[in-house]
C-alpha cells in the first residue's frame, strides 16, 4: 500500500499534463502511486497518460467516459489505493517537496488532514501577486478553527476550500464521493470532510501551482449566477445548525435567500433550471422552519411562513422593514 495516492483527473489539457505529471513524478517523496483519469478527453491526452505509465511503474491510467470533474475524482478514489490521497488538477503543478513536507507535517501531528499553500501562476507560469497567500502560516486546528479562519477571509478562503492542495486521509472518503453534475463541487463536499477531523495541519510552505486561464471552471463569472451556490449554502445551513452554531446557520440561509432573489443571474432557460430554482426557494422556506424548531424564535416561524408563500412575498416583507 503506498502512502499517497494522487489523482489527476484529466480532460482537455494536452498543453499542461506533462508538466503536471512530471511534478509528481519528481517528488522528492517517492512512496506514491499516481492515478491518471482520462474523462474521455478528446485530444492526445489519454496517449500521453499511457505514455506516462510506460514510463514510471506508479503511475496508472483509468480510461473512462466524460463525465466531469466530480466524476473523475471519484473514478480515482475508486481504485486509489493509498493511506492518503491528494487531487491535483491537470493544468496544475506541484514543488518539488510538496508531498514530503505534507507527509512529515501529518506524522508529527498524526492530522487526518494537511492543508498545503497555493501559488496562483498565470497560463506561463507565473506568479501572480493576489490573491496574497503568504498571509498563512504553519498552524494545527480543529474543524472550529478552520471554519472561524475560512470566514474571516476574503479571495484567500479559497486555501481553506478546494479539494486540491491537501492531503487526505483516504478512510474519510469511505461514505463520502464528489456530487457529480455541479459545479463549486468542493464547497460540498469540504464539511463532511472537515467533521471528520480531529486535527487539520496547514503549512504556508507554497507547494501548489494553481494556474488561473480563462477556460478553467472557476473562470467563468461569479458564483452567484449558479444555483449550485444557494444550493450548497442551504447545505452549510443545515451543517452548521447541527453544530449549534444558529448564528452562522441564519447568515448562510439568508445570503442563498439573497442569491436567489437575484433571479436574473441564473439560466432558466429550461424547464429542469426553473424546477432547481423553484426547489432552492422552497428548501430556504424549509431551513427556516427547521431553524425555528431548534430555537423557538418566533420571528423564524414568520419568515418560514412568509417564504412558503413565495419569495417575492418574503421579499416585499423585508422591504416594508426597512
Amino acid at each position: 500500500m503506498p502512502a499517497i495516492s494522487v489523482i489527476i483527473p484529466v480532460y482537455r489539457v494536452e498543453r499542461y499534463l506533462d508538466a503536471c505529471v512530471a511534478s509528481v513524478v519528481a517528488q522528492t517523496f517517492r512512496d506514491l502511486e499516481i492515478v491518471l483519469v482520462d474523462d474521455g478527453s478528446p485530444d492526445g491526452c489519454p496517449a500521453l497518460c499511457e505514455a506516462w505509465a510506460r514510463k514510471d511503474p506508479r503511475i496508472r491510467v483509468v480510461h473512462r467516459e466524460n463525465g466531469g470533474l466530480s466524476a473523475a475524482r471519484n473514478s480515482g478514489l475508486a481504485v486509489a489505493t493509498g493511506q492518503f490521497v491528494t487531487f491535483l488538477d491537470a493544468d496544475d503543478t506541484l514543488e518539488p517537496d510538496t508531498l514530503r513536507q505534507a507527509w512529515e507535517a501529518q506524522q508529527a501531528h498524526n492530522a487526518e488532514m494537511v492543508i498545503i499553500n497555493l501559488v496562483y501562476v498565470d497560463e506561463n507560469d507565473q506568479p501572480l501577486g493576489k490573491p496574497d497567500f503568504t498571509i498563512f502560516r504553519d498552524e494545527v486546528l480543529d474543524e472550529d478553527g478552520v471554519w472561524q479562519r475560512y470566514f474571516a477571509l476574503g479571495e484567500q478562503k479559497v486555501y481553506y476550500a478546494i479539494a486540491c492542495s491537501k492531503l487526505i486521509k483516504a478512510d474519510l472518503f469511505r461514505e463520502l464521493r464528489f456530487r457529480e453534475g455541479k459545479r463549486y463541487e468542493d464547497q460540498f463536499l469540504m464539511p463532511h470532510l472537515l467533521h471528520q477531523c480531529h486535527t487539520i495541519v496547514c503549512l504556508a510552505y507554497p507547494g501548489y501551482r494553481y494556474i488561473q486561464h480563462s477556460g478553467s471552471i472557476m473562470a467563468q463569472g461569479s458564483s452567484r449566477n449558479y444555483l449550485d451556490r444557494s444550493e450548497f449554502l442551504l447545505e452549510w445551513c443545515d451543517y452548521f445548525a447541527d453544530k449549534g452554531d444558529m448564528l452562522r446557520a441564519e447568515g448562510l440561509l439568508n445570503d442563498a435567500i439573497q442569491n436567489l432573489s437575484e433571479k436574473y443571474r441564473f439560466d432558466l432557460s429550461t424547464a429542469a433550471q426553473q424546477q432547481r430554482y423553484r426547489t432552492a426557494c422552497r428548501g430556504c422556506a424549509a431551513a427556516y422552519g427547521r431553524l425555528a424548531r431548534r430555537t423557538g424564535q418566533k420571528s423564524m416561524w414568520l419568515r418560514a411562513a412568509l417564504l412558503r408563500l413565495g419569495l417575492p412575498v418574503y421579499l416585499k416583507f423585508l422591504h416594508s422593514r426597512q
